[in-house]
């Protein structure tokens, strides 16, 4: 069950167990806390400080959204786990230019795989032609292949991008042009496209960030993305192998809600964005969503689904498998 708060004048309390929810003059809603998978926030909600530290002592995610000025977007969850091994093991692969780089490649290949998922909603709800759908299909095993011969991070970096830029390229050619989508673009999005997929992307990131951090890893250091300061580069890796979920999600959204300009509102300083009448459909589409998420077989074939959490779990599990059998090679 996800919580989403997007009113004003509304306070959260924390007693025995329970989230309380107090919007102005209404009655006061309680919400268990070991019933919860993810806490979204728009605003600046009244919150006492024990509901932060028993959501994140639960392992609840919580996003927080920032509906004006700034597009800033805060997480919270709990802390590192104790798992000292792997997060020993994580930064070594890291330090090695070798296994750095096949760990990199390693969470590219999975994503190249995953594109299956989208194309065949493309193909069923939007009209995906079969020479485009052959076209991508042929660049991006070309670029498999390529991904088998680069010797560094940054070359699979570039194998990968040039794939995005291509998949979106696609997305333009193919999506209606009331939605005047013309490719990826962000901080601000400027569009309804990248509005939807800024949006669910975060929401996205909130959850794997919880997953890798409770399943031991450091979520600081990556492998195909670059440590900063402020970044969690690790959680960017996971992420790569759950975009075209994402993707996948909006334009079945797309599909089966009328998206009109109107269901948006715009500002240079924040773009384009959800208006709030819109966003209590967009977050219980979330919901259902998350809750059956594709899950692919050896082909990229979604043969089956399962919740979100259970998905990231099943990746972090793989990615552990693919360190260990790398461990050999430092």
């Amino acid at each position: 069950m996800i919580c989403v708060i997007d009113r004003k004048n509304t306070t959260i309390t924390y007693q025995a167990g329970c989230m309380y929810i107090q919007q102005g003059k209404r009655k006061k809603k309680a919400l268990p806390i070991n019933q919860l998978e993810q806490v979204i926030i728009y605003g600046n909600p009244m919150a006492e400080v024990a509901v932060w530290r028993n959501l994140a002592a639960a392992s609840v995610p919580v996003v927080m959204l920032a509906s004006r000025g700034k597009p800033q977007v805060a997480m919270l969850g709990s802390g590192l786990a104790v798992t000292l091994s792997l997060r020993r093991l994580q930064h070594q692969l890291a330090n090695n230019a070798q296994t750095a780089t096949a760990m990199a490649a390693w969470f590219v290949q999975c994503k190249f795989l995953s594109y299956e998922v989208p194309l065949a909603t493309l193909m069923e709800r939007f009209s995906l032609t079969i020479p485009r759908y052959n076209t991508f299909k042929h660049h991006l095993e070309k670029s498999r292949q390529q991904l088998q011969s680069a010797d560094t991070v940054g070359r699979v970096m570039g194998v990968e991008g040039y794939v995005a830029n291509l998949w979106f390229a696609l997305l333009a050619g193919i999506l209606p042009e009331r939605l005047t989508f013309r490719g990826r673009n962000r901080r601000p999005p400027l569009d309804p496209v990248n509005s939807l997929l800024s949006l669910a992307y975060t929401l996205l990131g909130s959850e794997i960030r919880q997953g890798v951090i409770c399943d031991g890893f450091d979520p600081s250091l990556g492998f195909l993305h670059s440590p900063r300061p402020g970044r969690e580069a690790v959680v960017l890796d996971f992420m790569e192998l759950f975009r075209t979920g994402v993707d996948d999600f909006v334009l079945r959204w797309i599909d089966e809600t009328p998206v009109e300009m109107q269901k948006f509102f715009y500002r240079q300083d924040v773009g384009c964005r959800l208006s709030k009448t819109t966003r209590p459909c967009f977050f219980q589409a979330w919901a259902q969503h998350r809750e059956s998420w594709p899950r692919l077989n050896s082909a990229g074939k979604a043969d089956r689904h399962a919740s979100l959490r259970e998905v990231i779990s099943g990746q972090t599990a793989l990615a552990r498998q693919q360190m260990h059998t790398l461990e050999n090679q430092i």
